[in-house]
């Protein structure tokens, strides 16, 4: 599957929720070709470090539109899967384009007492940050994985770290950061 590709320094796992505001042509190119066909692709991308190397990426839906005062288009997007890329190609646009395939994330886990407190916290800064509560719109799922994951998308760690966390069998590596940053009082 060939899809459009967006480079930004935005972290997103499955069923991330994030705000972009598009206002390069090459981008408005890219919104329309994802509103016709299949989404379009996040690859992560940061000007200060060399992430060349990221093999994966987030394969992500439209799921709202807005436009700023100032005309800028403003989506809404969120992830539904990760993704391998394959070949990249530009087109007379200057605009990224991938053969893509879907990879697996972590396997869905039951809560037990630490993500489900880490969820109590989650919920808090839903709560209390109203751009996310209006991403989310009170959408908190009750799933481990999605607590974590959205923890690792927030949390100010850096982005050659959060790539190393997002191999298939990294979930419980992931939860013992977290719950050391997010309740270090409780750590053990």
């Amino acid at each position: 599957m060939k899809l459009p590709l967006f480079p930004l320094p935005i972290f997103l796992l499955p069923d991330g929720i994030t705000r972009l505001r598009i206002f390069e042509q090459r981008y408005l190119k890219m919104v329309r070709i994802a509103t016709k066909e299949n989404g379009f692709v996040i690859l992560l991308n940061d000007a200060n470090n060399d992430l060349a190397d990221i093999g994966w990426a987030s394969w992500v839906d439209i799921i709202n539109f807005d436009q700023s005062d100032d005309g800028t288009l403003i989506i809404d997007v969120k992830c539904k899967s990760l993704v391998a890329l394959h070949t990249i190609n530009a087109d007379d646009d200057n605009l990224n384009h991938a053969e893509v395939s879907p990879i697996s994330h972590w396997p869905v886990t039951q809560h037990d007492h630490i993500t489900t407190a880490l969820s109590l916290s989650l919920r808090k800064v839903f709560k209390e940050n109203k751009e996310l509560g209006e991403l989310y719109q009170n959408n908190i799922s009750e799933n481990a994985n999605w607590v974590i994951a959205r923890w690792l998308e927030l949390l100010p760690i850096e982005l050659q770290i959060k790539d190393n966390l997002t191999s298939h069998n990294s979930f419980d590596e992931a939860k013992q950061l977290i719950h050391s940053i997010i309740m270090p009082a409780q750590h053990h």
